[in-house]
């Protein structure tokens, strides 16, 4: 009996040395997402984060907080009184943010009582504020990307990742330049005055501006290899979290769902900016209509419309509704999109083709790669092509069964894959948090990288410039001889006569 006893004693000890030692287990996590643009996917962040059972505080400007997700569930927002001019340019708006949180005594004695296990932050314009900042509140940076120039910068700073350029010489030297003055301007504009002005505010925090990444040991990568793949991955801290919150569609609002099951069949969404309105009407006289008809519902939380002003009579705008329910809607045929990053990952993950309407650089090469993968139609220039071109790229798409089968493939890539980005992410973050004050040796990244391929081509450079030169000093030497010994000659055949 005394052994059994024992026994019993000893072995919920064991259980419990062995979960606490565990780096599959854990207290209670909490977390603050920060961060002064692009509110949507950093909200979008936050309730993926909740949903894994992680206490999650969102810090936004104020004057942007209505972009903020629709279904955001047990996320607390916390709103900085900053407001910013339309003339600013970002890093402004970035110090500005910076000042704001750094002087908000209500927020300081709210992550006192919050104590964030972690937090994560966009890198770009970000970096030189809250980096100090996290420091003070002994929380955990984690990096966040959204898109490529985000994605540079930080494999820039943090070193996890090799960027790789894959165009002409020429064009490969001129992203260069370009992301070089890109970077400087951010570096002068807005690394040095933030991190000045938290050294001013957080005198005590033992950090220095050259080695302000020394505590980030987990980047997020928030695309996606649908997206691109233009980086080779040098440590398992870099992560791929696109497309993290992707679902299966959820039925419409009651009213949208009965305006369009009474009146057609199928559904062109939209996701254009409100400058599009003219355009997207001109759209909606040109599609059919009826029963077997086109309904094109726009979904836009900045575009106001007046009441007494009458729509065409299939075209429904909706704000209160979640992207990807009218996505993955059954009877969605195409989309309309910018093709940013989050939205093109999603319409992936649905299946469903879209045109791309691309407004800079980045979205353009997003819309490149969709069509290269078959599932989409690229608008160059939408202020030179009509409305009733685009009604008939609509038309062909629906009509034609390669786009829809196409796009079902990238779907089926995305969907059925090992582990989704969401156990990544909660994976990752759970064991930061368990090996905090830990820097493991094998999961760092090297300091120094340089490829088998660019070693050889340093030889070969080596090697071409070394008998380059040899031959011409042998030229060069060959021709002075020519030249002295016709010098040395006539000057004989003088002194002979």
């Amino acid at each position: 009996m005394f052994i059994l006893t024992c026994i019993c004693v000893c072995l919920p000890i064991l259980f419990v040395d062995l979960v606490h030692g565990s780096t599959l287990t854990g207290p209670p996590l909490s977390a603050v997402v920060a961060g002064f643009d692009g509110v949507y996917d950093l909200s979008l962040f936050a309730n993926t984060l909740s949903d894994q059972g992680i206490d999650v505080t969102l810090i936004v400007p104020e004057t942007i907080a209505h972009d903020l997700y629709e279904n955001l569930i047990d996320v607390e927002v916390y709103k900085l009184n900053v407001s910013f001019g339309k003339s600013d340019y970002p890093e402004d708006q970035a110090l500005k943010f910076c000042e704001r949180l750094l002087d908000d005594k209500e927020l300081s004695q709210k992550i006192q009582e919050i104590q964030p296990t972690f937090t994560l932050f966009p890198a770009l314009r970000h970096d030189g504020c809250l980096l100090p900042w996290i420091k003070s509140i002994d929380s955990i940076p984690v990096v966040l990307t959204r898109n490529a120039y985000e994605e540079i910068y930080a494999f820039e700073r943090t070193g996890v990742a090799l960027p790789i350029l894959q165009n002409s010489f020429w064009s490969r030297v001129s992203t260069n330049l370009a992301w070089r003055s890109i970077s400087s301007k951010v570096e002068s504009n807005y690394v040095k005055p933030a991190f000045k002005l938290a050294k001013e505010h957080l005198p005590n925090v033992p950090i220095e501006q050259d080695n302000l990444y020394s505590d980030v040991r987990l980047v997020l990568w928030g695309a996606d290899t649908v997206l691109r793949k233009d980086f080779a991955s040098l440590t398992e801290m870099l992560v791929e979290v696109g497309c993290h919150h992707c679902r299966e569609p959820q039925p419409l609002p009651d009213d949208l769902r009965k305006l369009l099951v009474e009146h057609n069949l199928n559904s062109v969404i939209v996701l254009l900016d409100g400058h599009y309105k003219s355009l997207i009407e001109q759209i909606v006289e040109k599609l059919p209509r009826g029963r077997q008809g086109y309904a094109v519902v726009w979904k836009n939380t900045k575009l106001t419309h007046n009441k007494e002003e009458k729509l065409p009579e299939s075209l429904y705008l909706w704000q209160d509704v979640d992207r990807q329910d009218l996505i993955g809607n059954g009877r969605t045929r195409v989309l309309l999109s910018h093709c940013a990053d989050t939205e093109l990952l999603e319409t992936a993950f649905h299946g469903t083709p879209v045109i791309c309407f691309p407004r800079d650089a980045q979205e353009s090469k997003n819309a490149d790669r969709a069509v290269q993968l078959g599932f989409a139609l690229a608008i160059a220039n939408a202020d030179q092509t009509s409305s009733e071109d685009i009604a008939n790229l609509i038309r062909t798409i629906h009509t034609t069964t390669d786009y829809r089968e196409n796009a079902r493939r990238v779907s089926v890539a995305l969907r059925h894959r090992l582990n989704p980005a969401s156990d990544r992410l909660a994976f990752w973050l759970l064991y930061v948090a368990r090996t905090k004050g830990y820097r493991e040796k094998f999961l760092e990244a090297p300091a120094r990288v340089s490829t088998f391929n660019e070693d050889f081509q340093f030889f070969i450079g080596l090697c071409t410039g070394v008998i380059v030169g040899l031959l011409l000093a042998c030229i060069g030497f060959l021709l002075r001889y020519v030249i002295m010994s016709d010098r040395i000659r006539k000057s004989k055949g003088r002194y002979e006569r």
